[in-house]
């Protein structure tokens, strides 16, 4: 029986260190021999990352450890978009129409994500520009975490700058010390506490004075869920009183209890990897909303909000970007590779030759299938000049004089791009009323664009088209401010 209880603790242990799709950041290789192992088209957005970010290290996470095999396997693809199908992922009520199924909660501030929502953020490809990468960056602790950064991410909430209950040190502190506990990053902490808590904190669930739950807080929201905001309150509040059966041991007692507790909690059942707690290593954004991990596909994660990723990565590249030198970080990021993706079927790379983008020489940016950052009346001949490619319109037809606009193709190697000019709506090249009408006229329902046309009206980039995009184009329209491409 001994032998027994020993070799099963062997196995255990062996799993544990030596299962290689269970990263640690100290067990990656080099930037070249990562990018090999990405499908080609893959490989060209990387390329274009890494020349924003020299020192950062772009993992392809092609396998996941499964239990029930004892393993590491690939996943699938349709297996993983029909696994985060229900009420494993919602999407907001802001959302546009078409990633609307019907209504989660009795509020109506919740509904199901459709397939085409759950298929647009599941793709980590839709994601690998200079900002929103940041969903698949390493949350451990790095030394450039600091509290600078985390008041960044806090800016315009009720916790910045402000001393958190139950201390004697402010809000980014109490983070600082958190993710010192528990090898978990403060940017992190701190965007999900925005995530969860909002800018104004005014949730029952940090209030204090809940009905029977009076003196306790969860800040982090641990398992609050539930199918009305009653049951999402009180599941969280039991959580932070210990009466559930994951939360056993939790007394937060305070906003400070509370904070270092979520922490922990976090590591201990997402970020951790071959510790004592689990090997599941969800140690991004990302991952920790879509568990890519077995037994159960999209079994083990954080959060129902589809878009969660999406606004935390956000806020942390708005913190890292506050810093001169943030380009410089050392930076690990993991990316999913599923089988059957999309964008994953090209593997015949010219390894000798950048085919992809010439990366050097092109000022603008690569966002999957769009190009973009290219100033408002760029002539076509600049734009052939800067990337070293070629233009036509969006018929085919070689396109060699006049203004670039939205809808036109520029082919830079073997791959061609489509020109996303924000707030260039129609296509003609100008940002004016005719461009104004058109958001408003998506914003109520009277049409439905896709495409470079639907990238084009999000103005303000924030992933919602609303009157905020509309009044960036008029403000840019009357010369009172200009739309950042």
């Amino acid at each position: 029986m001994k032998k027994k209880i020993l070799f099963t603790i062997l196995l255990m242990f062996g799993l544990m260190t030596s299962a290689s799709a269970v990263y640690s950041d100290n067990n990656v290789g080099s930037y070249e021999t990562e990018l090999a192992k990405f499908p080609c088209d893959y490989q060209a957005k990387v390329k274009s990352l890494h020349n924003t970010y020299p020192n950062a290290i772009f993992v392809a996470q092609k396998e996941f450890f499964d239990w029930n095999r004892y393993k590491e396997v690939s996943v699938n693809w349709t297996d993983m978009v029909n696994a985060e199908m229900g009420d494993k992922s919602l999407i907001y009520y802001t959302a546009p129409a078409n990633y609307k199924g019907n209504a989660y909660n009795s509020e109506k501030t919740w509904y199901y994500a459709t397939r085409a929502a759950v298929e647009y953020y599941l793709n980590p490809y839709n994601f690998l520009d200079n900002t929103y990468v940041f969903m698949f960056e390493s949350q451990y602790y790095k030394d450039y975490h600091i509290k600078e950064g985390v008041e960044k991410i806090l800016s315009g909430t009720f916790m910045a700058n402000k001393n958190c209950p139950g201390s004697n040190k402010t809000y980014s502190e109490v983070l600082l010390e958190a993710a010192a506990l528990y090898n978990v990053s403060p940017y992190m902490l701190a965007a999900r506490l925005k995530q969860e808590q909002g800018t104004q904190g005014t949730s029952p669930l940090i209030s204090g004075t809940y009905s029977g739950y009076e003196g306790y807080y969860n800040y982090f929201n641990v398992q609050a869920s539930g199918k009305n905001n009653t049951e999402v309150i009180t599941n969280g509040l039991k959580c932070a009183k210990g009466e559930l059966s994951k939360c056993s041991g939790n007394n937060w007692t305070s906003p400070y209890k509370s904070i270092i507790g979520g922490a922990k909690f976090i590591y201990k059942d997402y970020v951790g990897v071959n510790d004592t707690y689990n090997v599941k290593g969800q140690m991004t954004n990302y991952l920790q909303k879509f568990d890519p991990y077995g037994p159960k596909l999209g079994g083990h994660q954080y959060m129902q909000n589809i878009m969660a990723p999406y606004t935390e990565a956000k806020s942390t590249y708005n913190s890292y970007s506050s810093f001169s030198n943030y380009r410089n970080f050392n930076y690990v990021f993991y990316i999913p590779i599923y089988s059957g993706a999309p964008n994953t079927t090209n593997n015949n790379c010219n390894t000798n030759t950048d085919n992809n983008t010439n990366t050097t020489s092109n000022p603008y940016k690569i966002n999957g299938n769009y190009i973009s950052g290219i100033a408002l009346g760029t002539s076509v001949s600049t734009v052939a000049s800067n990337t070293g490619g070629t233009v036509t319109n969006s018929n085919g037809t070689p396109k060699t004089s006049g203004k670039i606009a939205t809808g036109d193709k520029v082919k830079i190697g073997n791959n061609t791009y489509t020109v996303v000019i924000y707030g260039d709506v129609n296509g003609d090249g100008q940002i004016n009323k005719i461009d104004c009408s058109e958001i408003l006229r998506y914003y109520y329902g009277y049409a439905n664009y896709s495409g470079e046309k639907r990238e084009a009206l999000d103005t303000n980039k924030d992933g919602k088209i609303d009157k905020v995009d509309a009044s960036q184009i008029l403000r840019q329209y009357y010369g009172y401010a200009s739309i950042q491409q």
